[in-house]
């Protein structure tokens, strides 16, 4: 099934304008050697389509801004630069996952000209919905055409053999549409990768109060396999910006569990496009290692944003040239995440039946138990800053950490650590 080969990759995303210098598609190629040997399975790119020039933001304007869905935006490359992309991507291996932005385009996009009863107008000018995005025009799905035009987009691509799409806030769109999306790809490609952008629950209760439609994630997974987890993203954040405590995050985690499908997948990122970098909230390397490991650990997708592997700190700009520095400044740091999304492959946590966040007495730490048929695997997180004795509920003995592959010693429950702590318990027979 699917969601059994899915939940242990990982998505590492791509914004060719500021991956390098050049800044295109060609130099990501030659990249891509490193991201396989990263343990990379799946390639997202933001927009590469060409950008509107009017009310753009910005000097060279946001990839959410788009004016053709069938061309390639000429600032990274041509048609043939994607073309060789893709099929390099594929012969070592990774999947391509294309962003496809259907709620809006840009203000100046071809169809404005060419069908402009395809757009929302308030007072006879191109509107949106959400006020600050000042450089697009929203889509009128009460128009069936539109529709049947998006659909022919996604056919096209998937003939080009994109692997996948992430579909940006896909919520706002109505459910039907994304159905018979599915349906039509699915029928080309039935191993098409559905991941939604699904967004904050507060912003879905404020667009409902506004009287506009917003789908859940429950609803949502009637057509996606691969979800965002905002729906707990903002109150780990909140965990370290003194908003909220641990418990609340670990809380919403533990709900997943019981709201969704019983075969639901979580993209689980610490950071994405979107976001302030998880080295810029989380402070001390120590807690972002445990909080990586934590991230690859949860049963669904591990996520990496380009750059999060090198502890940038700084969220690039989405409106201009703003180098990303891939340069390895913390080879254990490096070395750890390769670990991590390994691990994440073990044929065993395919199987995972189930993720249980176990009590502690302690603060800054998640201790959490996977079950599968055949093992039990605890996962032990300190949210400290340094080594210390931790207090889990594992039997007293001499394990193996699966994360460094050395011993670790647990003595009258107590485990005494810095980094993160994996063990693997074979059930009885």
């Amino acid at each position: 099934m699917k969601h059994q080969l899915l939940k242990n990759k990982t998505i590492y995303q791509v914004y060719v304008r500021n991956y390098s210098q050049e800044g295109t598609l060609a130099a990501l190629q030659k990249d891509l050697p490193r991201l396989v040997d990263l343990g990379i399975d799946i390639l997202y790119l933001l927009p590469i389509h060409p950008i509107g020039q009017l009310a753009r933001k910005g000097t060279l304007g946001s990839p959410y801004s788009i004016t053709d869905y069938y061309a390639i935006n000429p600032e990274l490359g041509t048609k043939q630069d994607f073309d060789n992309l893709l099929k390099h991507a594929h012969q070592l291996g990774l999947k391509v996952m294309m962003d496809m932005v259907f709620n809006h385009t840009a203000k100046d996009a071809k169809w404005v000209k060419e069908h402009p009863d395809f757009y929302v107008y308030k007072n006879g000018k191109l509107a949106n919905r959400v006020g600050d995005w000042s450089d697009i025009a929203d889509l009128d799905f009460n128009n069936p055409h539109v529709s049947k035009a998006l659909i022919d987009v996604l056919v096209y691509w998937t003939k080009q053999g994109i692997d996948g799409y992430r579909c940006d806030v896909a919520p706002l769109l109505p459910l039907s549409f994304w159905k018979d999306a599915r349906q039509n790809i699915d029928a080309i490609n039935p191993e098409t990768i559905w991941l939604s952008e699904s967004v904050d629950p507060g912003f879905i209760q404020w667009l409902r109060e506004q009287g506009h439609h917003a789908s859940s994630d429950g609803e949502m997974y009637q057509a996606f396999d691969v979800l965002y987890d905002y729906d707990v993203f903002h109150a780990l954040e909140g965990n370290f910006t003194k908003k909220n405590d641990l418990k609340k995050y670990l809380t919403l985690v533990n709900t997943q569990s019981y709201i969704y499908p019983a075969h639901y997948l979580k993209m689980h990122h610490l950071e994405n496009h979107d976001t302030a970098r998880a080295a810029a909230y989380i402070k001390a390397t120590n807690i972002i290692k445990n909080m990586t490991a934590w991230s690859f650990f949860q049963p669904g997708l591990g996520f990496l944003y380009a750059g999060q592997e090198t502890l940038q700190t700084k969220t690039p700009s989405l409106f201009e040239k703003d180098l990303i520095d891939l340069t390895i400044h913390d080879a254990e740091f490096y070395d750890l995440i390769k670990r991590f999304i390994a691990i994440k492959k073990l044929p065993e946590l395919q199987t995972t039946r189930r993720l249980e966040i176990l009590p502690v007495i302690q603060p800054d730490l998640i201790f959490a138990r996977l079950a599968t048929a055949e093992s039990d695997f605890y996962g032990a997180f300190n949210l400290s800053k340094n080594a210390r004795e931790m207090y889990i509920s594992v039997p007293d003995g001499v394990y193996q950490n699966l994360y460094t592959a050395s011993a670790i010693t647990i003595q009258k429950g107590i485990l005494y650590t810095q980094g993160p702590v994996l063990i693997r318990i074979p059930k009885k027979s």
